[in-house]
């Protein structure tokens, strides 16, 4: 009786499960034939699957999120930008601790600004600070110039054309000026703005020379502990008016003091897109003059400068 209750229970499951294939005869020969209802769920599977599973689902998620996740190296992505302007490296998500309740560049006078609060506020903090007239004082401000350092990467071939991984070299927007040579050719007019289009370059000083006669100009700022690492490689960033840096991160080793030598340069920065729910999503901005001094982790603000007034030499 049981056997035969089994029995009649599993002919009724067989008679309520889907029949999605259908027989139908054709001359002599017996067709299967998929039923339409089957057929249009089948396709609605396919492309749900392939909605979920495509490859521009996760380009969707990048842009809300607004960075491109690295799944393999576990790293954000920042590649050029479609006019090529940036560089291509992957960097760890930066701690939003660092940006939390900071929603402008802070400004101080040098002489307010002792060795205690610089490194107790700032040094370990990567809170921007800009210091003012914290290097009006430095023979480099009558000395640093477009003209100074012509003269003297141009008194020996080798130091202008010296290459290699230590002599970074960014041309931002002036695609025409191809090398450190291509700076030193630019023509008179250009130069002082009388003509062409405004010009922005930054490189690394990676020739000895030059190094040690810049280094021979100024002095630690005084809000800087005696103790510390002193500078190992002096940065240039000179251009004219109306130009500048892109917004971008960057990828070098620590955070840096930068200094402006002539003209006015604006900065822009924001926090990166990781933690924009952490720490105020605003661009911040602040001019600075000759003789100041801003302080800012750029491995974990994003930046942009913008040169106001004259061709500004800026070393870091």
């Amino acid at each position: 009786m049981s056997t035969l209750r089994k029995r009649k229970s599993s002919e009724n499951e067989q008679e309520t499960e889907p029949n999605l294939i259908e027989e139908k005869q054709i001359g002599n020969e017996s067709v299967r034939v998929l039923k339409l209802n089957s057929a249009v769920a089948l396709s609605l599977g396919v492309l749900i699957g392939s909605i979920c599973g495509g490859p521009w689902l996760q380009d969707l998620v990048d842009l809300a999120r607004g960075y491109r996740w690295n799944y393999v190296d576990r790293c954000i992505m920042e590649t050029p930008e479609s006019n090529g302007y940036g560089v291509d490296f992957c960097r760890t998500p930066v701690d939003c601790s660092s940006c939390q309740n900071v929603d402008k560049i802070d400004e101080i006078s040098v002489e307010n600004l002792s060795v205690d609060l610089f490194e107790g506020r700032y040094a370990y903090t990567s809170r921007p600070l800009i210091v003012r007239n914290a290097s009006i004082n430095w023979d480099l401000m009558e000395v640093l110039n477009y003209h100074w350092l012509k003269d003297i990467y141009l008194s020996d071939p080798d130091l202008v054309d010296k290459t290699g991984d230590e002599c970074w070299f960014n041309r931002y927007k002036s695609l025409d000026i191809r090398n450190l040579r291509g700076v030193f050719k630019l023509s008179e007019a250009r130069v002082t703005k009388l003509s062409g289009k405004p010009w922005y370059v930054g490189w690394a000083v990676c020739q000895e020379k030059v190094a040690e006669e810049i280094f021979s100009l100024f002095e630690r700022p005084t809000f800087i502990n005696p103790d510390s690492t002193p500078p190992r490689k002096p940065w240039i960033f000179i251009g004219t008016p109306g130009n500048g840096a892109h917004l971008h991160i960057d990828n070098v080793d620590l955070s840096s003091w930068q200094a402006q030598v002539q003209g006015e340069k604006t900065w822009y920065l924001r926090a990166p897109p990781e933690c924009y729910l952490s720490c105020p999503n605003k661009i911040m901005e602040a001019t600075l003059y000759p003789g100041d001094i801003i302080v800012i982790n750029t491995n974990e603000w994003f930046h942009a400068t913008k040169v106001i007034l004259a061709h500004t030499p800026k070393f870091i």
